[in-house]
């Protein structure tokens, strides 16, 4: 009997990991988002809901570079509109990758931003996966 209690327990933070994930990627802002959207109206449709005068709403942080002849804006959604300044602390799992290049989105979530992270060298996670 206290070997499934402990099994169950130390199955409790995979579970909330899946759910975290989940929950970022069923964000009705992340789904109305189309690839080959303009980056305006990708800041536009995730920032709805979000205090007025937030220059980047709902987006934690942003990162920008240039490979191949390719700029890539890398903006990471953040559901509860937190703010790297306030909450450093903000794990990856909670947020979600949208991936810009040359000024259309390109594609959204880990599994994308990974792709890109191989093809691209770019180092979008904050710990290695």
């Amino acid at each position: 009997m206290r070997h499934r209690s402990l099994a169950r327990l130390a199955s409790l933070p995979f579970a909330t990991a899946a759910v975290v994930v989940l929950t970022a990627c069923g964000d009705s802002r992340i789904r109305a988002l189309d690839v080959g959207i303009s980056k305006d109206s990708l800041i536009t449709l995730v920032g709805q809901g979000a205090p007025v005068g937030d220059t980047l709403p709902n987006l934690y942080r942003h990162s920008q570079y240039f490979v191949d002849g390719k700029m890539f804006d890398v903006y990471y959604f953040d559901p509860k509109n937190r703010e790297v300044a306030v909450n450093p602390d903000v794990a990856d799992q909670e947020l979600t990758p949208l991936v810009v290049i040359d000024g259309k989105l390109a594609g959204s979530g880990w599994s994308y931003m990974d792709e890109v992270t191989d093809k691209y060298r770019i180092q979008a996670r904050s710990t290695p996966r």
